[in-house]
């Protein structure tokens, strides 16, 4: 079949078209009308949705690391977030790991709970769950809040309230880790002036023994890391329990209108289009006689 006669069918074909949308041009504009207007009226009834943001990430505090302190409280370092002295793609992988936890947490019932109540009945349990989304950024370590709500001070007094609850939550936890840690220091700090005072003392009763120098120099060694330590966290108590860093506060002002009203109008027109040329068809198909 030649090129000629392709286009002779097309032109046909479109003519087709025509002639059938002229002659039920009535059914199409019935339609039309119907599901434009069903559309227009779904944009500008269902209320409109805001999003208010916010963003934390976990404060600077390295300067407090070191290998010796987990030597000693392991477990009372990694739960006060020190960071501990390793290389820097395990370092990342450390402050990742607490980046990871965030998620989960702050979905926990605590949170979320501790959020409710101080939204006083605006939302329930699940729409609050629903109304969250939680996104982290690995390489530059922040964690971005995202809350969703019809009106833009709700959407704004969700993310604020659940970002209070787990502040002031991770705030109570690590203040709970300070003080473990700060009582256990005391009566270790005092274990370990008695040892030095007393290996001293052989010291003195011997004229060269390497076994109890070097057992001295463990226990100035640890005695050194437990004061240190101690005058470390009495000096900066709010370093240590401060751990979570806000780096961008939910603020009503910038509270954004998420919905597209553009862009559903151009979808009612398209769908309205497509349902008219539908109707035309189907009207046209049982009205001939052929059929």
């Amino acid at each position: 079949m030649g090129k000629e006669n392709m286009q002779n069918i097309s032109e046909l074909n479109l003519k087709s078209l025509f002639k059938i949308l002229t002659k039920r041009k009535i059914t199409f504009f019935i339609a039309f009308i119907v599901v434009f207007i069903a559309g227009l009226t779904l944009t500008f009834l269902v209320s409109p949705e805001y999003s208010s943001t916010s963003q934390i990430t976990l404060s600077d505090n390295e300067i407090f690391y070191n290998d010796s302190l987990y030597k000693y409280f392991p477990g009372e370092a990694d739960s006060l977030w020190i960071i501990p002295n390793i290389e820097e793609d395990q370092m990342i992988d450390y402050i990742v790991g607490k980046l990871d936890s965030i998620d989960p947490e702050l979905k926990s019932d605590v949170i979320l709970n501790n959020a409710l109540n101080a939204l006083q009945g605006k939302i329930t349990k699940t729409q609050l769950i629903k109304s969250i989304n939680i996104s982290i950024d690995r390489w530059i370590g922040i964690v971005t809040i995202e809350s969703y709500a019809r009106t833009s001070d709700l959407a704004y007094n969700i993310n604020k309230s659940i970002l209070d609850s787990y502040v002031n939550q991770k705030k109570t936890e690590l203040e709970n880790a300070y003080n473990v840690l700060l009582e256990k220091l005391d009566p270790e700090i005092e274990l370990s002036k008695k040892e030095i005072a007393a290996l001293e003392d052989e010291i003195e009763n011997e004229t060269i023994n390497l076994i109890l120098n070097k057992k001295l120099d463990t226990a100035f060694e640890k005695y050194d890391v437990l004061e240190t330590t101690r005058q470390n966290m009495v000096s900066n108590k709010d370093l240590f329990i401060n751990r979570i860093k806000i780096i961008k506060p939910p603020e009503l002002i910038d509270v954004k209108n998420t919905s597209s009203y553009l862009r559903n109008i151009l979808l009612s027109l398209i769908a309205a289009i497509a349902i008219g040329i539908i109707a035309v068809f189907s009207v046209n198909y049982f009205k001939n006689p052929k059929n």
